[in-house]
């Protein structure tokens, strides 16, 4: 069965909407798919990268709004523990307006073909240095842990959250059967991208493998091409 789809959403604050909107398109997935748990894993793991994304640009929106500089340590870290201390009283539909004037907003892509699913959720601004080391060391911290209560343990801080939604991402995925190493997080073109990926077919190279090899596009658009010519044959 030939399989295609795509989806978009653009997101500013994350409101029931948004995860209606969610939920029936992954658990259509899970129902053309017929992966048990796939399409719940899904929306956990996206509703997770997005929750953060959202979050990341309504810090931006406080830190403005009080005059806090991201680029200064001394202030920065001050505004850090306000933003902590008051996230859970923050009315997030009163930041939209800054959210709006500092151009900033969250992007869910989807992409389904006969061989792979991917997703995106990318934010249109990039990490500070200080963020981006921390998701590192956490992220791999997840892959080197067997399970929630060992990554908390060795991992875990009072710093944004402790890192357990991502740890929570590669237990997930791990749980269904695909491989975690195939989420990536990255720059590109002004923005940070998080990218998941799960092959469908057998001879499908994940994208990170495929960049390790040194495998250009063209090559790999040929590679499966060869394979759809193989499938139909046989």
């Amino acid at each position: 069965m030939e399989v295609s789809d795509q989806t978009k959403l653009s997101i500013r604050i994350v409101d029931e909407t948004v995860k209606d909107r969610l939920r029936e398109v992954f658990e259509d997935l899970e129902h053309r798919l017929g992966i048990e748990g796939f399409g719940v894993v899904l929306y956990s793991v996206l509703m997770e990268l997005i929750g953060n994304a959202v979050k990341a640009n309504l810090k931006r929106a406080f830190f403005r709004k009080h005059e806090y500089s991201l680029e200064d340590p001394e202030s920065y870290e001050r505004g850090l523990e306000a933003f902590k201390k008051n996230y859970r009283e923050i009315r997030k539909e009163e930041y939209v307006r800054a959210l709006e004037e500092l151009e900033l907003v969250v992007t869910v892509e989807t992409d389904l073909d006969n061989d792979r699913f991917l997703a995106f959720v990318e934010n249109n601004t990039i990490m500070l240095a200080e963020e981006e080391g921390r998701l590192r060391t956490k992220l791999a911290g997840a892959m080197n842990s067997d399970e929630l209560a060992e990554f908390y343990l060795n991992y875990g801080d009072d710093m944004e959250g402790g890192g357990i939604g991502l740890a929570m991402i590669v237990f997930l995925i791990r749980e269904i059967g695909f491989n975690p190493g195939n989420f990536r997080v990255f720059h590109r073109n002004g923005k940070t991208i998080a990218r998941l990926e799960f092959p469908l077919h057998a001879n499908y190279v994940p994208i990170r493998e495929r960049q390790a090899a040194g495998l250009d596009y063209p090559f790999m658009m040929v590679r499966q091409f060869l394979d759809l010519l193989i499938r139909m044959v046989r």
